[in-house]
C-alpha cells in the first residue's frame, strides 16, 4: 500500500530570483511558507516550472538546501535531478542524499537519441550513486523521449524506484503502466489540466506547476475525489481550467511569476530566453487575475 505522505498535492515549485536573476534565499522562503499554510502535501523543486536546466548545478543544490531548512521536515521534498548527462545527474543525486531530501527524480537523458537500455542504465547509475528513492519523470513532450509500460514494470522491480511523475495526457498509457508497475508503485499525474482524469484512473497525487498559483482549488479537488463528492471535483476542475487556458496564451512560466506577484509573493522574472512579459502583456493577466477569484487577486 501506498504510505499516506506521498499522497496529495505537490506543488513543483518556481525557483526565486532577485531582479538581477541570482536566486534570492527570501523569496524561496517566503514562496515554500505560502505554500505549506495552504496545506499542500510536499514540494518538487528544480523540474521544469523550476527552471532546473537553466540553473547551474551549484544554484539547484542551494535552492534544496533553503528548502529544506524551512520545510524542516513537514512536508516531503523531491529533488529533480535530471540533467543531460549522467555524471552531473549522480552528482546532484549525492547531494541530495546528504543534504536531506525525501526522494530524487529525473527526466530522461535528452538531445541526443538514446536507446532504452542507455536510458535504463542512466536511472540504475541514480539509484547506485546515493542511498535515496528515486521517482523518475515521464515528459516526452519536452524530452522527446517516450517509454512503454513495460519499461517501467522492469524499472519498478527495483526496490529504489518508487514511482513516476506522468506528464502526459495519454490516460490509456497512464492505466497501462500503473497496471504494470503495482499497487505500491507511485504514480504522480503531472498534466494539471487532467488531474480528475489521472486520479479516476488510478493516480495517487499530483506534481504540478499551477499548484505555485491556484494550491487550494487543486486541494480542494483531490479532497472532493477522495470524498466521491465528483460534481465538486468536476467543478473544480473546471474553475481550474478556466485560468490554465489563459495561461496558455502565455509562456506558462512567466504567468505564474506575474500572478504571485500581483499575489503579493515576488519571485522576480524568468531567466532569458523565456518569455520576457510586455507591459502590456502584464496588464492583460492582471485583468484576467482580478475576474477570477480562485487566483486571490483582489483580496491582496
Amino acid at each position: 500500500m501506498i504510505d499516506e505522505r506521498w499522497k496529495g498535492i505537490f506543488p513543483a515549485m518556481l525557483t526565486p530570483y532577485d531582479e538581477d536573476g541570482a536566486i534570492h534565499e527570501g523569496r524561496t522562503r517566503r514562496l515554500v511558507r505560502h505554500l505549506l499554510d495552504r496545506g499542500v502535501a510536499g514540494l518538487y523543486l528544480c523540474g521544469s516550472t523550476g527552471e532546473g536546466f537553466l540553473l547551474t548545478a551549484d544554484e539547484r543544490k542551494r535552492v534544496l538546501e533553503i528548502v529544506l531548512d524551512e520545510v524542516k521536515g513537514q512536508v516531503p521534498v523531491i529533488a529533480h535531478v535530471g540533467t543531460m548527462d549522467t555524471a552531473t545527474t549522480v552528482d546532484l543525486t549525492r547531494h541530495a542524499a546528504k543534504a536531506g531530501a525525501d526522494a530524487v527524480s529525473a527526466v530522461a537523458p535528452f538531445y541526443y537519441k538514446h536507446r532504452p537500455q542507455e536510458i535504463r542504465n542512466h536511472y540504475l547509475d541514480i539509484v547506485r550513486a546515493a542511498d535515496i528513492p528515486l521517482m523518475i519523470y515521464h515528459f516526452p513532450d519536452f524530452t522527446g523521449v517516450s517509454a512503454t509500460a513495460s519499461f517501467y514494470g522492469e524499472l519498478a522491480k527495483v526496490d529504489q524506484i518508487i514511482g513516476v511523475k506522468y506528464t502526459s495526457k495519454d490516460t490509456f498509457e497512464l492505466q497501462q503502466i500503473i497496471e504494470v508497475c503495482g499497487d505500491d508503485f507511485l504514480v504522480f499525474n503531472g498534466p494539471d489540466e487532467c488531474l480528475l482524469a489521472g486520479l479516476a484512473t488510478g493516480c495517487c497525487g499530483a506534481i504540478g506547476s499551477t499548484y505555485n498559483i491556484m494550491p487550494g482549488v487543486f486541494i480542494d479537488l483531490f479532497r472532493a475525489f477522495q470524498a466521491g463528492r465528483w460534481e465538486e471535483a468536476r467543478s473544480k476542475q473546471a474553475e481550474a481550467n478556466r485560468v490554465i487556458a489563459e495561461l496558455l496564451k502565455y509562456d506558462f512560466i512567466a504567468f505564474e511569476r506575474e500572478i504571485l506577484r500581483l499575489q503579493g509573493i515576488p519571485v522576480g522574472p524568468p531567466r532569458k530566453p523565456i518569455q520576457q512579459l510586455s507591459p502590456e502583456q502584464r496588464e492583460h493577466i492582471r485583468a484576467f487575475a482580478e475576474r477570477h477569484a480562485v487566483l486571490g487577486i483582489g483580496r491582496q
